[in-house]
């Protein structure tokens, strides 16, 4: 059991964020991994996307634009991909998403889950259109479509360590 004090409020907040941005390097060390079953067949689930839009809608002042933007800087310079495309689409999602952030609040889990879809998608396909630009040819729409199903049914898995983090996030005195 962990007794943060309440006598250093300022350094106990910045500890509970700190788990927060190593969370989302964790998600975004994952983007990179070649994962045995996934890169075989070509699939990328979009794990990072997965916490930028559940951040994005609980935790607005804990993930600026900024933030998501250098997350996609640094995921684009890391993967060898377009520099820039995951970033533009981090922040297409991130605009759009918080956007709609007071409807999804008092939504459901599965409303917002079908919204991640909605995210997921639309994310996939710009990657495919810049990919089909970039080289002239059409990327595989199956991977895409791959992709966009195992990022979908990462979501439910991950909304668990990501509640509870939430919960950490505003819980006072012991934990």
């Amino acid at each position: 059991m962990m007794v943060l004090p309440d006598s250093f409020p300022l350094l106990t907040q910045t500890v509970k964020v700190l788990f927060l941005y190593l969370f989302l390097l964790m998600l975004l060390i994952l983007n990179l991994a070649h994962l045995p079953l996934m890169s075989e067949a070509g699939t990328r689930p979009a794990f990072l996307l997965i916490g930028i839009y559940f951040w994005v809608i609980f935790r607005p002042n804990l993930m600026p634009l900024p933030l998501v933007f250098l997350l996609g800087i640094l995921l684009d310079i890391l993967s060898g991909g377009l520099v820039g495309l995951n970033t533009f689409c981090f922040m297409l999602v991130a605009l759009l998403v918080n956007s709609q952030r007071r409807f999804l609040l008092g939504q459901s889990w599965q409303v917002i889950w079908a919204g991640f879809f909605v995210a997921v998608l639309m994310f996939q396909s710009v990657q495919i259109i810049a990919y089909s630009l970039a080289r002239w040819q059409v990327p595989s729409i199956g991977q895409a479509v791959a992709s966009v199903v195992v990022s979908v049914l990462a979501y439910p898995l991950l909304l668990i360590p990501l509640m509870g983090l939430n919960r950490f996030l505003v819980s006072r005195g012991r934990y």
